[in-house]
């Protein structure tokens, strides 16, 4: 995984951290519209073609830390169960929030139905890209965004997708009952989410006793709803 770090506390000791998994084939950039609470810090990851850190994760500053809060979205979520518990060097004290997202990217019923999974895969042109861009940013709203969704190139999402794929083509990567890794407090849905279904969130989420935020206008990226990272964790009582 590849990381960017960002500092805000200039000022006074940070004591809080928040770690982001992006989406798939994402970058910072597409959250770097939100602004961070006063004494926290942000350690985005993203690029899944590789799980490890692409430095070692002890050369971070955990120890200056109280709490940390973990927000992933979309393949993120797979990827912050894959990583997180191995991460004994974190916080105690944690919150957790899962955003358009599922431990099992490619499943019938609580993730990406395999079929479009392979299918995208397969079919992966910069042509289709542009169209899973579109569906993941309902049609033109964001259009915005879409010079940030081209930072990287096709043949590089491709490997990280095929790094994804080939990681969930076992039995247990599937399995007949969900059970999760981490702990989640929330997890966020866009009811007209055309990646991961709400559905198969819902029914996911619910199974294992998450509670969940169904937003009825969210489409699957929903970062444009909030203006602060402190917005996610609001609804958390």
């Amino acid at each position: 995984m590849q990381y960017t770090f960002q500092r805000n506390s200039d000022q006074a000791p940070a004591r809080r951290l928040i770690i982001y998994f992006c989406g798939w084939g994402m970058t910072p950039a597409t959250v770097s519209h939100l602004t961070l609470p006063d004494q926290c810090d942000l350690l985005v990851l993203y690029d899944y073609r590789i799980l490890e850190l692409s430095d070692d994760p002890a050369d971070l500053p955990w120890n200056s830390y109280e709490a940390v809060t973990i927000v992933a979205w979309s393949l993120g979520v797979w990827a912050a169960e894959q990583v997180v518990p191995h991460w004994s060097i974190l916080p105690t004290k944690q919150r957790l929030i899962a955003v358009a997202g599922s431990p099992y990217p490619m499943h019938d019923q609580w993730g990406i139905p395999k079929q479009i999974f392979v299918g995208t895969l397969e079919g992966l042109t910069d042509e289709n890209r542009q169209r899973f861009n579109r569906r993941m940013c309902g049609g033109k709203r964001y259009k915005q965004l879409y010079d940030i969704l081209s930072e990287r190139p096709t043949t590089e999402l491709r490997d990280e997708l095929q790094a994804v794929y080939d990681s969930l083509a076992t039995p247990e990567a599937s399995g007949s009952t969900p059970h999760t890794r981490l702990a989640w407090d929330l997890a966020i849905i866009g009811e007209r989410d055309q990646i991961f279904p709400a559905k198969n969130l819902s029914t996911l989420w619910k199974a294992v006793n998450v509670p969940t935020l169904l937003l009825p206008d969210g489409y699957h990226y929903l970062f444009d709803l909030w203006q602060s990272w402190s917005d996610l964790w609001a609804p958390i009582k």
